[in-house]
């Protein structure tokens, strides 16, 4: 793996990132996590570019964030499902809804997550950042793996997306993890959990993600029907950082840095966008990708 540089992390914050303009008319697009920031922009941009279909995901059944979506791109031709990544049923039952519906999908963004410092669990009984970062968000992309598969060719491959960050450098090592009896289960345990952990979660789910990325890759025949790769989408506007924010030190000295530093929430969406659809997905696969660039090699 990579070392952070924060010269380079500096670099990347003032580059002007490309706007996709990649032909999707034949394509079906899913985007995990279209209710707000970056899948929300992905979206908007998607659909502007009006592919065969677009599927919407958000933790509701409200059509709120739908309509919004087809206010900003002009177009109604959206479809928008309810899909909670705090609970496996929840994945679960969208994946059969997908399979019921005969559903097709040549590329799937991942984008949901979450970051929190407060330790607390889901209904199915895991941390909340683990569950919803890497636990769901794996098992959904595994289960739609054999409908990306079905659409993929050794010409044109399908795409699947994950949204990681660069501070999966920041990680913690997890140091003595392998005379542990079940990392999971470790990660999980409250006991584990103390403040500093939980201050360094939201980087550790980040670092699965890559990690699971660079697994599923090894896994998937050469040539492979589906490119899959992790994103960078940069230091943005988001409301990721908003309980950090939730005292006012933090939250004057969190907008200063944003003010300085952060891109716009639309500039961050381009690295998705790329990566889903712009030609190059072979070389891209099973990569860290910065800036609509391979990274960390």
């Amino acid at each position: 793996m990579g070392k952070f540089s924060f010269f380079e992390f500096l670099r990347e914050q003032w580059t002007e990132l490309p706007i996709s303009t990649a032909d999707v008319s034949d394509k079906s697009l899913v985007v995990v996590g279209a209710n707000v920031g970056l899948g929300n922009e992905a979206a908007v941009h998607l659909a502007q570019l009006t592919p065969k279909s677009l599927l919407i995901t958000k933790p509701s059944a409200n059509r709120q964030k739908q309509v919004y979506v087809e206010t900003r791109s002009g177009t109604t031709d959206i479809e928008s499902w309810p899909l909670e990544l705090s609970s496996f049923d929840s994945v679960r039952s969208f994946v059969t809804r997908f399979e019921a519906k005969g559903c097709t999908v040549d590329v799937l963004i991942a984008d949901a997550g979450v970051s929190t410092r407060k330790y607390a669990k889901t209904s199915d009984g895991y941390e909340t950042t683990f569950q919803i970062n890497y636990l769901s968000t794996a098992l959904l992309s595994i289960l739609m793996l054999p409908h990306l598969i079905k659409t993929g060719t050794p010409e044109n491959t399908s795409r699947l997306v994950i949204v990681s960050s660069e501070v999966h450098f920041l990680a913690n090592k997890l140091e003595g993890a392998d005379e542990w009896p079940s990392i999971i289960e470790n990660i999980d345990d409250e006991t584990y959990c103390t403040a500093s952990v939980m201050r360094n979660r939201y980087h550790l789910s980040k670092l699965l993600e890559v990690m699971f990325i660079r697994e599923l890759s090894s896994r998937l025949p050469t040539p492979t029907l589906v490119a899959v790769s992790a994103v960078n989408p940069g230091f943005r506007h988001s409301r990721l950082t908003r309980e950090i924010e939730s005292g006012p030190l933090f939250k004057f000295t969190v907008r200063i840095y944003k003010g300085l530093l952060a891109r716009t929430t639309e500039m961050g969406s381009r690295t998705l966008i790329h990566a889903a659809i712009e030609p190059g997905e072979r070389g891209r696969h099973g990569h860290y990708l910065s800036s609509c660039e391979v990274a960390e090699e």
